[in-house]
């Protein structure tokens, strides 16, 4: 995947994608495999913002029985199933914990009723998955002992036992967006980051081009398209003021929501624990307040997410110090034998999602469980234009196929039916990811926790990468010794996977920002390998890893990092 200007402005395309997250990268493969060409500008990098504030779950739906929306729980339980198969060494089962207390709705009696109606309605959530290790198992009820004894802690008043059902988690939500882009380049999309929407040329109540800016290099071009999708999330607002000329009002209303990664909690499966104060004000079956959710996760445990008002411009999101000091103690009230205190945060993350309930209390607003689609010819727009904000990571792929299907109904041409139900991503052709990993340690003689990590990031493709870092005893090695993130994987994050700044390597292309702050040795290691590829000198490189040191500290927070 290379990052080509000069293709954007050459050619003209059958779609153009405007954002570059996991939706309009995942728009794009679908395009593309539909026969359309396609081309993704991103105003920063792939899967920066919204997209990397993700809580690394793929949701089979089960809460949504309280909804009584057995359609939307059918879609989760069929896209966990699609991801699981697309990416197999990206996505993997996980099993969840939910106390039970008392008799009523909240009571075991309820949940086992539950399990049962989610087991019934996803009987087949594991069709086409032929590795036992990526297969959902049934849920069961377990007694109040067995869940004393598997979540120490647990709040115990009326406690009369708990449900376990599985689910998926990601091993990595950044690989796994960037395996959206990399397979829509492989198909023959063009894909730029840095490269913004700043205005439209519309003729006769079309688009016919978008003016994009080379925001690293600053200068302008036309993107050609004949059909255009607006994928900029919460900038969709402020992109769609641009047809219009002038820079208009940044402000946009949508719910804030945060993660944490903090130390590993003595849990060894993820876990549901009620609010004290929010609830679900959408459930048509009021189980009681909303939950939090706390994950295992390479290590640490990721615990989320908030709901909060966000009125203002996006670029301005951030989490603040105030925000992870709300969220731990909102999660305290809630499991104070968690223990959690500010030391044990390693980092966080968080994005912006539509409103559900837009007349909510500011601190305990309710982000919609539903995208936002507006196909903009039926509303006296341009007749090329349609916009497209998603809610879960987990339909990414089924709204994806949504647009696909409106361009070539646009366009009257392409291949109508879909295909990402047939294909890959980028990696995932592996059956057996414990099988690839094993074969990386006795092939390449990796250690046992390099092989691993590289093949969850990297699947099918890791031995060509693997070979390609071994023919240089340099890149083999460790970036510093606190890390083993290898300067190969610096080299590759940049010559095959677009990656532009240091922040693209740490934060997106490798995983040696995944658990907060890596040192800074590495840090200054990563830009050394960077800067020799990009052709930084000195003083860039240095100004690369204060941009990435000030990633580290809370927006609004100037203090260095120790």
């Amino acid at each position: 995947m290379r990052r080509d200007l000069r293709r954007l402005a050459d050619e003209t395309f059958d779609v153009a994608v405007l954002g570059g997250g996991v939706y309009g990268l995942a728009a794009a493969w679908a395009c593309a495999l539909r026969g359309l060409s396609a081309a993704v500008v991103e105003r920063g990098d792939f899967g920066a913002a919204t997209s990397a504030g993700s809580l690394k779950l793929i949701h089979g739906g089960l809460r949504y029985l309280q909804h009584l929306d057995f359609a939307r729980m059918r879609l989760s339980i069929r896209e966990r199933r699609h991801m699981l198969r697309m990416a197999p060494h990206l996505v993997h089962p996980l099993p969840f914990l939910i106390p039970c207390y008392g008799h009523g709705i909240r009571g075991p009696e309820a949940m086992r009723a539950a399990l049962l109606a989610n087991d019934l309605i996803s009987a087949d959530r594991n069709r086409g998955l032929s590795d036992d290790a990526h297969r959902i198992p049934r849920g069961r009820m377990i007694s109040a002992a067995e869940c004393r004894r598997r979540l120490p802690g647990v709040p115990e008043r009326g406690l009369t036992g708990a449900a376990i059902f599985w689910d998926a988690q990601m091993y990595s939500s950044e690989r796994l967006t960037l395996a959206f882009g990399l397979s829509a380049a492989e198909q023959g999309a063009a894909l730029a980051n840095y490269a913004e929407a700043v205005g439209f040329d519309l003729r006769n109540g079309r688009i016919v081009a978008v003016r994009v800016r080379d925001r690293l290099g600053g200068a302008d071009l036309a993107l050609r398209a004949r059909v255009v999708l607006n994928m900029t999330g919460p900038w969709s607002d402020i992109t769609l003021a641009r047809l219009h000329g002038a820079e208009r009002d940044r402000s946009v209303r949508r719910s804030k929501g945060i993660q944490l990664i903090v130390r590993r909690l003595p849990c060894e499966i993820a876990y549901g624990i009620e609010s004290r104060s929010e609830r679900d004000k959408t459930a048509r079956i009021p189980r009681g307040n909303r939950s939090y959710f706390a994950t295992p996760w390479r290590g640490a445990t990721i615990i989320g997410t908030t709901d909060t008002l966000f009125a203002g411009d996006p670029d301005a999101f951030g989490v603040t110090e105030e925000d992870i000091a709300g969220f731990l103690s909102a999660f305290d009230q809630a499991h104070p034998g968690a223990g959690l205190s500010r030391a044990d945060v390693r980092f966080w993350c968080g994005g912006l999602r539509p409103l559900g309930d837009v007349d909510a209390d500011p601190d305990h607003v309710q982000a919609s469980n539903r995208p936002e689609i507006v196909d903009h010819a039926r509303a006296g727009g341009p007749a090329n234009l349609l916009t497209v904000v998603g809610v879960k990571y987990t339909v990414v792929r089924a709204l994806a196929e949504q647009a696909a299907a409106w361009a070539v109904a646009r366009l009257g041409r392409g291949d109508v039916r879909p295909r990402t139900t047939e294909r890959r991503l980028v990696g995932g052709d592996v059956e057996d990811v414990r099988a690839l990993v094993h074969g990386l340690e006795r092939e390449f003689g990796l250690p046992a926790e390099t092989a691993e990590r590289l093949g969850r990031c990297h699947g099918s493709a890791t031995p060509r990468l693997v070979r390609s870092m071994l023919s240089d005893p340099m890149l083999a090695a460790p970036l510093a010794p606190q890390t083993d993130i290898r300067r190969g994987e610096v080299v590759h994050a940049c010559r095959e996977e677009a990656a532009v700044r240091l922040a693209d390597v740490v934060f997106r292309r490798t995983e040696l920002g995944a658990l907060g702050h890596p040192g800074r040795a590495a840090l200054e290691a990563a830009a050394a390998a960077a800067a020799t590829e990009l052709g930084w000198d000195a003083a860039r490189a240095a100004r690369e890893v204060e941009e990435v040191e000030a990633a580290f500290r809370p927006a609004g927070n100037t203090e260095a990092t120790a």
